[in-house]
């Protein structure tokens, strides 16, 4: 298999161009925050379904005068964050792609493209599917008490729990990097298939320790990942 043969990321020629990369994505980011601040009326409920799609009738407080404003300061910041994120790869990918070779920048554009699509599917994935596993979890340890849920305490347990979502998401691509490299080959699985799914459990009871039906879901996805992830590997040779 071909190594990458990886620049000099301490020449300075190279640290100017991702400096004024950084500056004109700092730029961005702050723009973006901008406008997701004042637009947060209208984000706001996207953010809170996944609560009220559980809990109805029981409404999130807060209980200082500033932390409602402080809540949407962050709140925005970290919506304007993942937003962007895509157009930072994008520019530091422009400043250093002339220093590879190219079979090098072919492989690094399929595993740039095949990490963010995995992350848009970990996003989606933590919001509808995690968010409301792990809240029937948490909240089936309360039920004999009464509920009265910060609103700052919730949207960082969803910004968790789907940036928990979005990194599990990236193992297909570390798996893809092991067989790419024949660390790991299909008939290394068949002969130790228990052991695979072994580990793909005990990874989900770690994750879920509490729900048998959770655990069940997690090793599948486990499961399915380590399987795409042969498919992601023939596409980054």
């Amino acid at each position: 298999m071909a190594k990458l043969n990886l620049p000099n990321f301490l020449d300075l020629g190279i640290l100017a161009r991702l400096r004024r990369e950084l500056i004109f994505y700092l730029l961005f980011l702050f723009l973006a925050w901008v406008i997701v601040f004042f637009s947060f009326p209208k984000v706001f409920p996207y953010l809170l379904y996944p609560y009220f799609g559980l809990i109805s009738g029981k409404s999130l407080v807060f209980i200082s005068i500033e932390e409602a404003l402080l809540v949407v300061l962050r709140a925005s910041f970290y919506i304007a964050l993942a937003l962007t994120i895509p157009l930072l790869v994008f520019r530091l990918w422009k400043a250093l792609s002339s220093e590879f070779e190219e079979t090098d920048k072919r492989i690094i554009r399929r595993l740039i493209f095949s990490s963010l699509l995995l992350g848009v599917a970990g996003l989606f994935t933590g919001y509808f599917l995690f968010t409301p596993i792990f809240l029937k979890i948490f909240l089936f340890f309360g039920e004999n008490f009464e509920s009265n849920l910060r609103i700052y305490a919730f949207l960082f347990f969803l910004l968790k729990v789907v940036l928990f979502s979005m990194v599990i998401f990236q193992l297909p691509l570390f798996f893809a990097l092991l067989i790419k490299e024949e660390i790991i080959t299909d008939n290394l699985y068949k002969r130790r298939k228990l052991y695979f799914w072994g580990g793909f459990y005990l990874l989900s009871v770690l994750f879920s320790p509490t729900d048998f039906f959770g655990q069940l879901l997690l090793t599948l996805f486990f499961f399915l990942f380590f399987k795409l992830s042969f498919i992601i590997a023939r596409f980054l040779r």
